[in-house]
């Protein structure tokens, strides 16, 4: 009945109990820890901290063990996840993206990828030197690579928010990628970075990045772009550590780079000039507000339109992003401690792949109505979240039929406002009971 799901449940339970043949290397505490009996023995500890939500410890713990005789306390599972290293999870996110990789889902035999960054809030600890400001604001910056045809997280970078650094973190994104297909790589506005463009046209890939128009200190500005509404121009710039010569006179061509100025690929005044060519194309949208990209697609293949709707797809990790944290829980920590933390981090990352590889098993029938129907995403996690936390060999419910059950209408060029909120912990003190 479940066939899919339970083949996708075994891969993941199978691939925890070799890593428990193997938990010293996961052991922080320097003495043996996952040896004797307990019940928060290895694979049941990492079992556990998959089925987080954002209720709280001992709610959490008696779901979990169904509230059974002699069920472990929270000072029980503290002192053994302080035993844990997050590298576990770390291990475990990147094994079972292994595991389960197949032939991805192509557009236009190109694989979408976009690199996007989000912040997570956490609770104030003085033990911490991630903290920033006198109100002792302290964050971790989420840096992931997301394959938006398949909705999965492929790898990610996380950085202290006192360190962030975007467009580093991309630039090694794009190094990590190990891909035979032609590849697009998607980011938003804070990626306009002449590095980031040279990390991915070294690897053959090619971009598609929305650059800011309105500012002096912005790419565009300098380039001598056409001043009409829109345009599609390209425009090769020659990158140069050299202040004088060429680069004072032709100031439109030559860029000239400060030896403060990030660029991998020239590594002092000696070094030659690099060029790269970046086609820039500017459009109106439906607000009636105007959208510059910088690519690296030639015009003769992708049109304006094309450009328009590979970066619409985008959106995909902003959404992905939105799940982690208020569908999975990720906004509402259990830790004060960092390497607990990202325990969570990583956690959460692998249930979203796990529960996104049953949803998009599910195709939605097909029904003579005026919208075509969708995959309720937000409904799917929630079911295939419940499904991995069932102890029985198979639960009482078909989960594919289940998840057919919550569907949502395609609606084409349907628009909301975003509306910008700042966002702070979630107390422990304040979680679900």
């Amino acid at each position: 009945m479940n066939t899919h799901a339970n083949e996708l449940k075994n891969c993941l339970l199978k691939i925890i109990d070799e890593m428990a043949l193997s938990s010293d290397i996961f052991n922080l505490s320097g003495k043996p820890a996952f040896c004797r009996k307990s019940k928060f023995n290895f694979s049941t500890l990492i079992q556990f901290i998959l089925s987080f939500g954002s209720n709280s410890l001992g709610h959490e713990i008696g779901e979990f063990f169904e509230y059974r005789k002699g069920f472990p306390t929270v000072s029980a599972f503290v002192q053994q996840r302080k035993k844990l290293s997050y590298t576990a999870l770390e291990h475990l996110f990147y094994r079972f993206n292994e595991c389960t990789f197949k032939k991805p889902v192509l557009y236009k035999n190109y694989r979408l990828l976009a690199i996007d960054g989000s912040d997570f809030s956490l609770p104030y600890n003085s033990q911490e030197d991630n903290v920033m400001g006198d109100n002792h604001f302290s964050t971790l910056h989420l840096n992931a690579l997301f394959d938006v045809c398949s909705k999965s997280f492929l790898d990610v970078i996380v950085q202290k928010g006192l360190h962030e650094n975007e467009t580093g973190a991309a630039c090694e994104l794009v190094d990590r990628i190990s891909e035979k297909h032609p590849v697009i790589i998607m980011a938003d506005r804070g990626y306009e970075n002449y590095n980031l463009f040279a990390h991915i046209e070294e690897r053959l890939f090619d971009y598609v990045v929305r650059v800011r128009d309105s500012d002096n200190s912005c790419m565009v500005s300098g380039l001598n772009l056409p001043k009409t509404e829109e345009y599609d121009i390209t425009k090769r710039v020659v990158l140069t550590r050299h202040f004088s010569g060429p680069a004072a006179i032709n100031t439109e061509k030559y860029k000239y780079l400060s030896k403060k100025s990030r660029f991998d690929y020239i590594e002092n005044s000696k070094s030659p000039d690099y060029e790269i060519t970046i086609r820039f194309v500017r459009f109106l949208l439906d607000d009636n507000t105007y959208e510059v990209i910088a690519t690296s697609l030639p015009e003769e293949i992708f049109s304006m339109e094309d450009l328009k709707e590979i970066y619409h797809q985008r959106w995909g990790i902003e959404t992905g992003f939105r799940e982690l944290k208020y569908i999975l829980g990720l906004s509402a920590f259990h830790s004060k401690q960092e390497n607990s933390i990202l325990q969570e981090i990583y956690a959460r990352l692998v249930m979203y792949n796990f529960s996104m590889l049953i949803a998009q098993h599910v195709k939605p029938k097909e029904k003579d109505l005026k919208y075509k129907l969708q995959i309720n995403f937000t409904q799917a996690t929630k079911i295939c979240l419940n499904f991995f936390r069932y102890k029985g060999k198979e639960p009482p419910y078909d989960i594919e039929a289940t998840i057919q059950r919550f569907l949502l209408p395609i609606r084409p060029n349907r628009k909301r406002q975003r509306v910008s909120v700042s966002t702070c912990v979630v107390s422990f003190n304040y979680r679900l009971a």
